[in-house]
């Protein structure tokens, strides 16, 4: 009687354990951003001669995310990001006699951002639709190329240059469970270097995210 006592009482526990949703969630997320950065370089009338240094505005981004719910309207979350923005060039000139050319050449850009954020949701009435603001540390790796008496390809990151810088980020997110523990969403961050005082980049991704 005891044991029959006892193993009702471990599967109702069990059970009540089981449908207590955990406070953690995961995502992943893949879309599109537009970064001022790679176009703020001038390479026109440059005295070293030909430089092809900015990328396209338009690139890539996508990462993921551990968030933790800590009350039902408020959460926080660490996450990481790599984005991406390229350029093709082509390029033929004749330095000293000698024929140089760049063939269908893409030069790239690329951010590791670590954030840390705080995530709220705007009401109980629109518990889908949240709000972010977060801090982030981010790292650069871009591939530059100069033409003048020799030609160069270089590729600057945080390792031989130390190109890194920190700010902060707004962000608006909205989605809608398409089961009990997963939810597609869609979102926008806009992010702001601090230390260098300008504006970095502004993203748009779909998100899939999955509660345990």
């Amino acid at each position: 009687m005891k044991n029959a006592f006892f193993i009702i009482a471990l599967v109702l526990a069990l059970q009540t354990k089981a449908q207590t949703k955990s406070r953690f969630s995961t995502e992943i997320n893949y879309g599109i951003q537009g970064n001022y950065f790679v176009r703020s370089y001038n390479e026109i009338g440059r005295p070293d001669g030909t430089a092809f240094l900015n990328k396209n505005f338009i690139g890539t981004i996508g990462g993921a995310e551990i968030i933790y719910r800590a009350t039902n309207m408020a959460s926080w979350g660490l996450a990481f990001s790599k984005s991406t923005n390229t350029r093709n060039v082509s390029y033929s000139t004749s330095i000293n006699g000698v024929s140089v050319s760049i063939g269908d050449f893409d030069l790239k850009h690329e951010n590791r951002f670590y954030q840390l954020f705080y995530q709220r949701k705007f009401s109980k009435k629109l518990p889908s639709l949240t709000y972010e603001i977060g801090l982030f540390y981010v790292r650069f790796q871009q591939q530059e190329v100069s033409i003048g008496n020799s030609v160069s390809f270089g590729q600057r990151n945080w390792k031989n240059s130390k190109l890194e810088e920190g700010g902060a980020f707004v962000g608006i997110k909205f989605e809608k469970y398409i089961d009990k523990k997963i939810a597609l969403g869609i979102k926008s961050r806009v992010y702001y270097i601090v230390t260098a005082d300008q504006l970095e980049s502004i993203t748009l991704t779909p998100t899939l995210t999955y509660h345990f």
